[in-house]
């Protein structure tokens, strides 16, 4: 039986500051604060006064010193966390200590009782695995996991390229399991949850339901949430079961106990591509004084197909005007694997104008812009009357341009950066005038196995 057994409650303050450095690139530092460790007499509330006082130096201090070396776009924040602290000795004389996330003072002294009362238990075992919540398979995963992705030698090591995106389906899960016993969480509970979702509103819906009860009391509520955003946050929850179950937290992963509960299948597929016409309205629409900057880059998209984050990464380094070529690097890729892409002759002549106004430096990015191009975009395609089309539907339409001039599938999807057949399928719709195409090659067709009409007769039967 453990022996010698205290039980503590801690609070952890930690200043966080994240920024983007002189390269461009999303980075996040994160320090604890800390409280008179000489004074001993010091009270609970005052140690925490003390800490926070010192987490907003730090971040003062931190901020100071990246700006010095080029960085911008800060965003600093203060957390306060909760742990309940347990020590023990056991039977063989070894200290031990159990940790555990709290979320207030209440739920830490659950914690300490609990872990108290399993070491009165035969061999004083802690019980960590059956006492732990979804919310601490969380919090270490964020800690372990969720970070703004490291490279290394060109290929991604550690983290997550989409750091936005991931924290948000966490925090999706997070909202519906956190309390939930980690061993308790069953394959049903996981099924009940995507159905749970099918049915809850994104804010979009709540703002356009708002509105629309400003005309009608009467309207209901219209759920648009989009079966690939669910599919995304289950993707993420079988992942982190996967890191429960070989951490020997959780005997096996509750996706494995039953059907496949991911379907891509299940997923509204996307056939939107642009007409010559809507390309030149939405053109049109970029050349616009207020959205030069937006131009070039849709169309570098319409024209070689590539990423939106693609795009935004590229530096001068990357791009040859003389050979008329552009270098993926593998980095800046979904699939992190390198490929070559040749300009048109429109794109060349937007790179050239563009370089000319640079300051003619390698790592500078070719379009100067580090985050995004949502609200131009919008804005865009808005005037243009194509308030459906997405940046990404431009992906789709070179795509669809290409297998029109009968490129071969297999060299489209070198082209799009696919590693398989079955992604570039996904990309190549058929269009209106495809589908004209296809009925008159079936005219042609059936055209040749006609027998050619008989000579009119002078016999008038």
């Amino acid at each position: 039986m453990a022996r010698e057994r205290t039980g503590f409650i801690v609070s952890q303050v930690h200043a966080t500051v994240e920024y983007t450095d002189a390269n461009g690139q999303h980075q996040k530092i994160s320090q604890t604060a800390k409280a008179d460790s000489k004074n001993n007499r010091l009270t609970d509330a005052e140690k925490q006064k003390q800490k926070l006082k010192h987490a907003d130096q730090i971040l003062r201090n931190t901020i100071a010193d990246l700006k010095k070396g080029g960085a911008t776009k800060f965003k600093s924040s203060i957390d306060s966390r909760l742990y309940a602290r347990v020590g023990y000795t056991d039977d063989h004389g070894k200290r031990h200590d159990v940790v555990r996330a709290a979320e207030s003072l209440t739920h830490a002294r659950e914690i300490i009782r609990d872990v108290l009362r399993d070491l009165e238990e035969p061999g004083g075992k802690t019980l960590d695995a059956s006492r732990m919540t979804f919310a601490d398979l969380a919090a270490h995963f964020e800690k372990h996991y969720l970070k703004p992705a490291e490279y290394l030698d060109g290929r991604k090591v550690e983290g997550v390229r989409s750091l936005v995106s991931a924290q948000s389906a966490v925090n999706a899960l997070k909202r519906h399991f956190a309390k939930r016993r980690l061993q308790k969480i069953t394959y049903g509970e996981v099924r009940d949850y995507r159905g749970a979702r099918r049915k809850q509103p994104t804010p979009g819906d709540i703002t356009r339901h708002k509105r629309a009860l400003a005309e009608d009391p009467k309207a209901e509520i219209v759920v648009t949430r989009k079966m690939a955003t669910i599919n995304r946050e289950l993707s993420k929850l079988r992942r982190m079961l996967n890191i429960a179950q070989r951490e020997g937290w959780i005997q096996r992963n509750p996706f494995a106990l039953g059907e496949p509960l991911i379907s891509s299948a299940d997923e509204t597929p996307r056939n939107r591509i642009l007409t010559r016409d809507e390309e030149r309205r939405l053109l049109a629409a970029c050349s616009d004084p207020r959205r030069l900057h937006l131009l070039p880059i849709v169309v570098c998209a319409i024209d070689t197909g590539m990423r939106r984050g693609e795009i935004l990464s590229l530096r001068w380094g990357d791009v040859d005007l003389e050979a008329g070529v552009i270098n993926v690097r593998a980095f800046n890729t979904k699939t992190m694997r390198e490929r070559q892409l040749a300009m048109t002759t429109r794109l060349s002549q937007q790179l050239a104008r563009l370089y000319e106004q640079s300051p003619k430096d390698p790592v500078f990015r070719v379009f100067g812009i580090l985050d995004n191009v949502k609200r131009s975009f919008t804005a865009a395609r808005t005037d243009a009357g194509l308030s459906d089309v997405r940046f990404h539907d431009l992906r789709h339409t070179h795509a669809t341009r290409l297998v029109g001039a009968h490129i071969p599938l297999s060299e489209v999807g070198r082209v799009l950066g696919h590693t398989q057949a079955n992604t570039t399928y996904r990309y190549v719709n058929a269009n209106v005038e495809t589908a004209k195409r296809a009925a008159a090659a079936i005219d042609a067709f059936n055209a040749e196995g006609e027998p050619a009409p008989a000579p009119a007769s002078d016999v008038v039967n």
